[in-house]
């Protein structure tokens, strides 16, 4: 009989209700979206609204002349920025060559400027890539330059100098391959000083 009477009253137990675990659900769904939305900055998605942005809301570059001179070892990078825009890039690094007939490398400088890009507009993340091809010091190599402006500014420069054969060159003519890469933290006021030639 004492069997019966608590079967009978297991059956008639109410369900537990979901009000609170749906209400915290719908908490957490409610804050998730707040916080997506402060990250976002509030951002429109209508393209039209996208170009109205100010352009100020990145990294702040003032114009004037930029550059740095490590006469230790040769380098240098100078450059001069007006309205974000860079212009009047030069630069020289060190390259290492190797000759198709030596066992050796040797250090040699590759200096470039004459063919970089005019005007290019640094993006708002500050950082401005150009890649070209130029003849330095009578060899043909191509440049790769980024110019990071922030806490740091760096110039991050990669030159690489394939073999280059001439349609006169013979089998057994030696060929020169290159490459360099610098890494030069440069500041703005600087007035690149002149400098005698190369030999």
């Amino acid at each position: 009989m004492g069997v019966g009477k608590a079967e009978k009253r297991g059956m008639n137990l109410v369900p537990a209700s979901f009000k609170r675990e749906l209400f915290a659900v719908g908490l957490v769904l409610a804050l998730g979206l707040v916080a997506c939305l402060a990250a976002a900055g509030g951002s429109s998605a209508d393209p039209a609204h996208a170009a109205e942005r100010p352009a100020s809301s990145g990294t702040v570059i003032p114009n004037g002349s930029y550059g740095v001179n490590r006469p230790a070892r040769g380098e240098y990078v100078s450059f001069t920025v007006r309205n974000r825009r860079v212009r009047n890039l030069e630069l020289q690094i060190q390259i290492t060559c190797q000759a198709s007939d030596s066992p050796t490398s040797e250090q040699r400088f590759f200096t470039a400027g004459a063919e970089a890009p005019e005007g290019r507009l640094v993006p708002n993340n500050g950082k401005l890539i150009l890649n070209w091809q130029e003849r330095g010091n009578g060899r043909l190599g191509r440049v790769h330059v980024e110019l990071k402006f922030g806490v740091r500014d760096i110039a991050n420069v990669g030159v690489i100098v394939p073999e280059e054969i001439l349609p006169s060159d013979g089998p057994e003519d030696a060929h020169e391959s290159c490459d360099g890469v610098g890494a030069l933290r440069f500041h703005r006021g600087f007035e690149l000083p002149p400098m005698a030639p190369l030999p």
